[in-house]
């Protein structure tokens, strides 16, 4: 049975060893921003230490750093709330790198500006509404209003004031619509252009990207002058202008050959004939001279080739060629002429 002492001495000592866990000393104190829970320590390696056992070594520096800081964790006030504890972070001191630009805020539409200007909130459509002639509730939006919008319009009442009683309203109708969307349409591209930065005319096309070229300042000036009521026949002229609008402009005389006398024409017909028949074909003599190269190649290429068909022509036999030799078709060397023959 242990000693009462030595069991109090024992959970003495184990409490001093967990207060030094906690609790850590450093030489310099890190940079602890608990905005972005990061931790940076200044201090130098134990380069003896580092040597001998580097993983034990950095786990201890690691581990001392995160106590550090879930200390000063614990001293930013807490909060319960359903039994569970937290705390608010404050705002982080060190600015993290982003791999890109912040989101510029969308800009306003013109509506926007306007509604902002003059206090207009909007206010959330309900999705049906009750209609008193159907009796029934109809949708705000979607395929089921315009079904319902033809049940209720069915027939439409002509005004008294019409300057034709027999106009069609429907297609009247239709046509308001069409110009409605279209003039949607030509805003949201406008609110497109504005949030771009892009210049759009009042009236016309908008302007080609970048600086014309000369050639397109040149065509517009000739439309320019074409679209006149004379077709440009009184317009003045631009100091420098270049008449290039001759091709383009109906009834202006274009340049014509001069009329020539017999004499002056039969000359010169005699010229273009005497150069017709003295025109000498041109020789290229590198043309010439490799297509005899070409011609030398071939032919020794053909030479080369009866040459080795020659050769094999005693050996190849041909199928069904497997006779037996006649008597009298070869030499024997070394004897005389009149021997005696062997089969």
């Amino acid at each position: 049975m242990e000693d009462i002492t030595a069991v109090l001495n024992k959970k003495a000592a184990l409490d001093v060893s967990a207060q030094q866990s906690v609790s850590v000393t450093k030489v310099l104190d890190p940079e602890i921003d608990l905005g972005t829970l990061l931790c940076f320590d200044s201090n130098d390696f134990d380069t003896p230490q580092l040597r001998s056992d580097q993983e034990k070594y950095l786990t201890y520096e690691t581990r001392n750093n995160v106590q550090l800081l879930i200390n000063k964790l614990f001293e930013l006030p807490m909060k319960n709330e359903d039994g569970y504890m937290y705390v608010d972070l404050p705002e982080p001191r060190y600015n993290l790198p982003r791999e890109k630009p912040l989101p510029t805020p969308k800009p306003l539409t013109k509506w926007q500006k306007f509604a902002i200007e003059k206090g207009i909130k909007k206010t959330p459509k309900p999705k049906a509404t009750w209609d008193d002639i159907l009796q029934k509730w109809i949708p705000t939006y979607g395929y089921k209003k315009a079904a319902a919008d033809k049940e209720k319009d069915w027939i439409l009442e002509v005004p008294g004031n019409a300057a034709d009683p027999n106009i069609d309203l429907f297609a009247q109708k239709r046509e308001a619509k069409k110009e409605r969307v279209a003039k949607n349409e030509y805003q949201r591209l406008r609110n497109i252009a504005a949030s771009r930065k892009i210049k759009v005319p009042a009236v016309g096309l908008p302007p080609l990207e970048g600086t014309l070229h000369s050639n397109q300042l040149k065509t517009a000036v000739d439309v320019a002058k074409i679209s006149t009521a004379s077709v440009g026949k009184f317009q003045p002229k631009i100091s420098k202008e270049v008449v290039s609008i001759k091709k383009n402009i109906p009834g202006l005389k274009k340049n014509k050959i001069p009329a020539k006398s017999m004499k002056d024409e039969k000359s010169s017909s005699l010229q273009i004939l005497e150069s017709i028949n003295n025109k000498k074909p041109k020789f290229n003599l590198e043309k010439a001279a490799n297509k005899a190269i070409h011609a030398e190649e071939v032919e020794r290429h053909r030479e080369k080739k009866e040459g080795s068909d020659k050769k094999k022509g005693g050996r190849s036999r041909s199928k069904g060629s497997f006779k037996r030799p006649t008597a009298n078709t070869g030499k024997r060397l070394g004897k005389q002429k009149g021997g005696r023959k062997r089969r």
